[in-house]
């Protein structure tokens, strides 16, 4: 699936358009040439939108920082730290990365065909200074300015990567975890602690039938129930010791969730310009449908 995303998003960024070009050529009638300019002119604006959507995020969202930021649509720049337990390796080279994206190609005659193609999904940290943030690469528009192509005989493969210590910018959805952060629901808990309690019948009168009679009664289970809620205290007070768990993921409510390595201040122009490209290109398919439509 979000290899199929990438595809549409390579395919709206400028491959669609050549490919309803060549439909209209191999079309050559004013009926094909109106629905090829109406299709176009329907992906000049999607494009146009999302691209000035993205822009206008940028542009927008403050710069926030990891220890006081409030959790929701946030954004945040930093540098890239490696999660401890999770390695990654560019397919290409081998080479120790935060991320990667590659296509591998083998030459048929004159023209390159692609053979496989991925993306790396294993989280990597943004640190600010002031703390660690966790990026989920799933579900994010990833732009890095590190790309290399890698040619041996018949067999070609192109990688982008974010590296170790490589400058980060992220605009996505902050939630943390731990710390004083948590939040215990007592009643629900004490309820789930009983009841593991209750699954394990022998253990339970061992500890709470002072009397041996095979059941509690009102006083031994007021017992129980207090030695729950000391357990409870104790699970929460570890909890609270553990440092804050904060993570940045793809936003519940459909908004821009981007990561790159280069300033806030030139993705939102990309986006810009790239806004503008659409809306020419949906202008001229525009004036282009109009004349199509004349000749009908």
């Amino acid at each position: 699936m979000r290899l199929l995303i990438r595809h549409w998003r390579d395919w709206v960024s400028g491959g669609g358009y050549l490919a309803l070009l060549l439909l209209g050529l191999k079309l050559e009638t004013a009926a094909g040439w109106a629905g090829v300019l109406a299709a176009t002119l329907a992906l000049g604006l999607l494009a146009w939108h999302g691209n000035l959507r993205r822009a206008l995020a940028v542009a927008c969202t403050p710069t926030s920082r990891v220890a006081s930021t409030a959790q929701g649509y946030v954004e945040l720049v930093g540098v890239g730290r490696a999660a401890d337990d999770a390695p990654v390796y560019s397919p290409a080279r081998r080479l120790p990365c935060l991320w990667y994206r590659y296509r591998a190609y083998v030459r048929r005659g004159d023209d390159w065909r692609q053979t496989e193609a991925g993306e790396s999904d294993v989280p990597f940290i943004l640190d600010d200074g002031s703390g660690h943030c966790l990026l989920d690469p799933i579900g994010a528009e990833i732009l890095t300015s590190r790309s290399e192509s890698y040619t041996t005989g018949d067999s070609k493969v192109e990688e982008e990567l974010l590296l170790v210590g490589d400058y980060l910018y992220a605009l996505g959805e902050f939630t943390s975890g731990g710390g004083d952060r948590a939040r215990f629901d007592e009643r629900l808990e004490l309820g789930r602690v009983l009841a593991e309690w209750k699954d394990d019948r022998d253990d339970l009168h061992r500890r709470f039938d002072l009397d041996g009679n095979g059941e509690l009664n009102p006083e031994e289970w007021q017992l129980a129930r207090q030695a729950a809620r000391r357990q409870l205290e104790t699970l929460k007070q570890n909890s609270l010791a553990e440092p804050a768990r904060h993570v940045l993921s793809r936003p519940r409510h459909g908004q821009p969730y981007l990561i790159a390595n280069f300033p806030p201040e030139g993705l939102a122009g990309r986006y810009r310009a790239r806004a503008r490209l659409h809306g020419l290109a949906a202008i001229a398919s525009l004036i282009g449908l109009a004349l199509a439509l004349q000749a009908l």
